[in-house]
C-alpha cells in the first residue's frame, strides 16, 4: 500500500515565494494505470500532507524526510522513505516509475502562449493558456490550461516540488519548472488536472504529526535472520 500512495503522490501533475501560511487543496488528476483520482493536500509552515480519495494512507513531508502511513486491520504503520531508499534492493523503491504507472508527463514545453481569455475555476480567476508540450513518449501535445498567480497555490507548488525532490531525487517537471518561473500555478490542465477547492485552513494541528514511530526496517530484517 505505501508504495503504491508514494507512487500516486509522485507521479500526478499538481501544480513562488515560500512563506509561512497554510492551506488545503482538493484537486481531480489523471494518475495513469492508476486511474483518475481526487487528492486533498494540506499544508503548514514546515509540512506537506497528501489524502487520496478512497485510501487508508496518507504522505506526510515534514523538513527533509517523507513518512507514508497506512492503517491496516486497525494498525497503524509508518514509514521512512528515506529508510527503504538506503535499502535498495530490499525495498528501497518508493514506487514505479512513471513510464512503469503509464503516466503522461510533459518532457518539454515549448510554448505557453496567454490567450488574453480568463475562467474561473473552483472560485479562483485564472487565465486561459494555450501550451505545446512533448511528452515522455515523444508525442507533440497542445492542450488548454488554466493558470493563476493566487498566492496560496504558488506556495502550495513550491512545496510539492521540494516534495518531487526528496521523494524522486530528480527535479520536478519541465511544466512545473516553466510555471514556476512564471510565477504561475495550475487551475486546470487540460482534461488531466483540475482545482476542485482551495481554502486557507490546513486542519488540527495533530494531522501534520506522525501518529506511531517509524518502522525500524534493520530491527526487521534482523528479526528475520534469527
Amino acid at each position: 500500500m505505501f508504495r503504491n500512495i508514494a507512487a500516486a503522490c509522485a507521479l500526478v501533475l499538481t501544480p513562488v515565494s515560500f512563506a509561512a501560511a497554510e492551506g488545503q487543496l482538493t484537486y481531480t488528476a489523471d494518475a495513469g494505470k492508476m486511474g483518475r483520482m481526487e487528492m486533498t493536500e494540506r499544508w503548514t509552515a514546515e509540512a506537506l500532507r497528501m489524502d487520496i480519495e478512497g485510501m487508508d494512507a496518507y504522505m506526510l513531508l515534514k523538513g527533509d524526510e517523507i513518512y507514508s502511513v497506512t492503517v491496516a486491520s486497525g494498525q497503524v504503520m509508518v514509514f521512512s522513505l528515506s529508510q527503504l531508499k538506503k535499502m535498495g534492493g530490499a525495498g528501497g523503491n518508493a514506487g514505479p516509475s512513471a513510464d512503469q504507472a503509464g503516466v503522461v508527463f510533459p518532457e518539454e514545453i515549448s510554448k505557453m502562449r496567454a490567450t488574453g481569455e480568463t475562467r474561473e475555476v473552483a472560485g479562483i480567476e485564472g487565465e486561459i493558456y494555450d501550451v505545446d508540450w512533448t511528452d515522455n513518449s515523444g508525442t507533440a501535445r497542445t492542450v488548454s490550461a488554466v493558470l493563476t498567480d493566487d498566492p496560496r497555490l504558488l506556495e502550495h507548488q513550491a512545496l510539492k516540488m521540494r516534495f518531487i525532490r526528496q521523494i524522486s531525487g530528480e527535479a520536478p517537471n519541465p511544466l512545473m519548472t516553466e510555471m514556476q518561473d512564471r510565477g504561475l500555478a495550475a487551475l486546470t490542465f487540460g482534461d488531466r488536472f483540475r482545482v476542485l477547492s482551495l481554502t486557507d485552513e490546513a486542519g488540527p494541528a495533530g494531522d501534520f504529526e506522525l501518529p506511531a514511530a517509524p518502522v525500524d526496517f534493520g530491527d526487521m530484517m534482523n528479526m528475520g535472520n534469527q
